[in-house]
């Protein structure tokens, strides 16, 4: 428990939708260990034409800006692996099944033998995109889950800049010391949150760059979150005795209920979400009791 001394003062500059978790109470634990092996390391874009990484994306470095107009034009991307494999599965923008892929190479939209077929318009139009890949022991996405990893880009066309300002990363935070989560600072990608080695209330910092005057996060249940002032908190943060903003709030232990989950986080130049809005950052994530 804080000391007494640290009381909370009303939210300063945040307006919430109550969370409605109920959804969330039916995930539950996988019953098998988690294993090193099998794991995804990276994305690389490919050369549809010429079956070959595109210079500069092997991998694709994170929050990468993909400009069209100086990109091969027929592209997909593929998994890079280790370990022993037996399938992995592509998410894409919302649907964590977009493709399954039994025989390496592993590629977001299929090839035969190496011979890649081209991504649809769709997966690489102007705006934001994540893909994230689970590599399986076995085929079909079946056995055990191995370490995977998500990849979040934006996709301008010529003259249209990439936003001077983003939400860069999450840090998981201990709501009890207002500090980072050792190892979770930023949090890597496809992180499994084990609850037994961590503090008991935690809360989401997202991290920005540039100009940012409010970061709306959207939970897998379309409830939101705004934030309206820095630090931006998934749970929302108060001001401590000396008026700094800071003092994170727990959140509610059912919005870390064993199973998988995902939130977004959109940056905007303006409070209350208004202005223009940066490219969103989503992290898929897994809890473990």
């Amino acid at each position: 428990m804080r000391a007494a001394s640290r009381l909370r003062p009303a939210l300063a500059l945040a307006a919430v939708t109550p969370l409605s978790l109920a959804p969330l109470a039916a995930a539950q634990v996988r019953s098998q260990s988690i294993v090193v092996n099998p794991a995804t390391l990276s994305l690389t874009l490919m050369d549809a034409d010429t079956n070959r990484p595109v210079p500069g994306y092997d991998p694709i470095p994170p929050g990468a800006t993909l400009d069209l107009s100086k990109l091969p034009r027929r592209l997909t991307l593929r998994a890079n692996t280790a370990g022993r494999v037996g399938s992995v599965r592509f998410g894409l923008d919302g649907r964590d099944n977009a493709r399954t892929e039994n025989t390496a190479p592993y590629a977001l939209c299929g090839n035969a033998g190496g011979d890649y077929t081209a991504c649809g318009s769709d997966v690489f139009t102007p705006g934001g995109h994540w893909v994230s890949v689970t590599p399986y022991a076995g085929a079909n996405a079946g056995g055990a889950a191995g370490a995977g990893v998500q990849v979040n880009f934006t996709v301008v066309r010529g003259a249209a800049p990439a936003p001077a300002f983003s939400v860069t990363g999450l840090t998981l935070v201990d709501a009890d010391t207002d500090r980072p989560v050792p190892g979770f600072d930023p949090i890597p990608a496809g992180a499994r949150l084990r609850l037994s080695a961590l503090p008991r209330r935690l809360n989401v910092r997202a991290n920005v760059s540039g100009g940012v005057g409010s970061v709306r996060f959207v939970w897998e249940n379309g409830q939101t979150v705004l934030e309206n002032e820095a630090p931006f908190a998934l749970c929302v943060d108060g001001r401590d005795r000396s008026g700094k903003k800071g003092n994170y709030y727990p959140c509610d232990a059912r919005l870390f209920a064993p199973g998988d989950h995902r939130v977004t986080a959109t940056p905007f130049a303006k409070m209350f979400a208004g202005g223009a809005a940066g490219p969103a950052l989503t992290w898929s994530f897994t809890v473990e009791r």
